[in-house]
């Protein structure tokens, strides 16, 4: 299968075109379909469903048949006579011999082959036919009947690469969804801090207000020069503030490029996208039960450890079948026919003017079958494992659900908390400005309120963007991350067209989720 055949499927495993974020205003919808197209981990990931569906076609290739042919020529001439009944004082002989046919094997094991030659010989000495022509035609049959026999053991490889090719189908559509959550926790955090720095640019146009109030009021003789110097202060800690906070974008616009996979980052880079602000309101939760029973219900690990726990099965039954003895039924028959012509003797075959015919059973018995029976209980015990690994999964997502949500749902309160803590702040700041501004209380009142509503502006878009986080990371929990961003699985499309003829078929998973 071609590589570049199969890349498509990034585009194809979800509704919608995937165009390229351009420079400029960036939507959280075109980051993610930049990513899904270019990313670099996601189309590694790519390629071990192409491997796999490769692998169902090999195995299907076992079932075809197969054409043989040979020819040979030889001579012979020997020192004297070696009878009284010779009439060359040196005998000599020629023999050419050409054979063609057809092998197929069956799904119960047996191979079949028919075949057909013909064989000419001459020589210089009494013979009955001169040149002689002998031609059969003839098929052979070699049938197992304990170890490799029937169709369950012989279709057993081909059932282990289809459960393998939808593993690898599973695992892939999990780094697809981790690939989402990245780029929309990315993208919502450079949207953080981008707001973050607004709200400390903010700060600080206060902070140069109040130095102008004051070097006014200084200058009036109303406030002292340790007001001043509180002021500028003030502002040189709102521009380290400032710093802090575009090194803060820059790392969260070169995370955001990295899940993209849109730069190489070997170069200086240039360019500069806006992003949308946070949202002020983030949805309400469904219940828990809800959520963890969608968790177990809908998990691809879940159901791509499902497929390995069948790839096991499949490998404790091939094992289980090796620790039998080889017993085979042979048979064959081959018409002969003979003739001093070959087009004769090839006929005589076909009407059967001789024949030869056999059947017979062969038998072979290792040992006491301790390499075998050693195989066989490894084979039980890694289906165990899986079977227990499977049971630990579940255990582990209906975990982090349960986790998940309740950080979700205490983000939605925090979110009321620190909402209403900013607006009595504000209001206290208001208040403290105005009695500063009627020589009731002096300057550092002022200063402690606007450092405490900084601080609650701070704590309100912190605990937006938290919650946001945690809510997208339940949606990658509950498999609801597709549906939150407007996405739909397509894999059906993604076989049809990415990989078409060019590899086996395979089962598609279930996509009743």
């Amino acid at each position: 299968m071609r590589l570049r055949s199969y890349i498509p499927i990034l585009a194809l495993f979800f509704g919608g075109s995937l165009l390229a974020a351009e420079s400029g205003d960036l939507s959280l919808d075109a980051a993610i379909a930049a990513a899904l197209e270019n990313n670099l981990g996601l189309r590694i990931s790519s390629l071990e469903p192409a491997n796999a569906l490769d692998s169902v076609e090999i195995e299907e290739a076992r079932f075809d048949p197969s054409l043989f042919g040979n020819t040979s020529l030889s001579e012979r001439q020997s020192a004297a006579a070696s009878s009284a009944l010779d009439n060359a004082t040196t005998p000599q002989s020629e023999n050419r011999r050409a054979r063609a046919g057809v092998e197929k094997r069956l799904s119960t094991g047996a191979t079949v082959t028919v075949d057909s030659s013909i064989n000419r010989s001459s020589s210089n000495n009494n013979a009955a036919r001169n040149p002689d022509y002998a031609s059969d035609v003839g098929l052979s049959l070699r049938q197992p009947l304990l170890r490799g026999a029937w169709t369950s053991v012989n279709l057993a490889p081909l059932a282990r690469a289809k459960a393998n090719a939808q593993r690898s189908l599973f695992e892939l559509r999990s780094d697809v969804l981790d690939l989402v959550l990245e780029t929309e926790i990315s993208y919502w955090n450079l949207a953080f801090a981008r707001a973050d720095r607004d709200l400390i640019a903010s700060s600080l146009e206060l902070a140069r207000n109040l130095l102008e109030e004051n070097k006014e009021r200084e200058r009036l003789g109303l406030v002292t020069s340790l007001e001043v110097l509180q002021a500028e202060a003030e502002i040189l800690n709102q521009q380290e503030a400032i710093i802090q906070a575009d090194r803060a974008i820059e790392d969260a616009e070169d995370a955001l490029r990295r899940a993209m996979g849109k730069v190489d980052f070997s170069g200086p880079i240039t360019d500069s996208f806006g992003v949308d602000r946070l949202p002020e309101r983030i949805a309400a939760l469904r219940p828990m039960d809800a959520v963890v029973l969608d968790t177990l219900r809908n998990d691809d690990d879940a159901k791509a450890q499902e497929r390995r726990i069948e790839v096991e099965r499949i490998n404790r039954m091939l094992a289980e079948d090796a620790t039998r003895p080889d017993l085979d039924l042979t048979a064959g028959v081959d018409y002969l026919g003979r003739d001093t012509r070959g087009s004769e003797a090839h006929r005589g075959a076909l009407r059967a003017d001789g024949y030869d015919w056999n059947v017979g059973l062969e038998v072979r018995l290792p040992w006491g079958f301790r390499e075998a029976r050693a195989r066989e209980r490894q084979a039980a015990r890694n289906l165990e494992q899986s079977e227990l690994l499977l049971a630990d999964i579940k255990q582990e997502k209906a975990l982090a659900a349960r986790t998940a949500w309740r950080s979700a749902n205490a983000g939605l309160k925090r979110i009321e908390v620190t909402r209403a803590a900013l607006a009595l702040n504000e209001k206290t700041f208001e208040q403290e400005r105005a009695r500063f501004g009627s020589g009731v209380v002096p300057f550092r009142n002022v200063l402690e309120a606007q450092r405490d509503l900084d601080r609650a502006r701070s704590r309100y878009l912190r605990s937006i963007i938290e919650t946001l986080r945690a809510t997208v990371r339940l949606s990658r929990v509950d498999c609801t991350l597709f549906e939150r961003n407007g996405l739909t699985w397509d894999t059906e499309a993604t076989f049809a067209r990415s990989v078409g003829s060019e590899a086996g078929t395979v089962n598609t998973p279930d996509e009743g989720n």
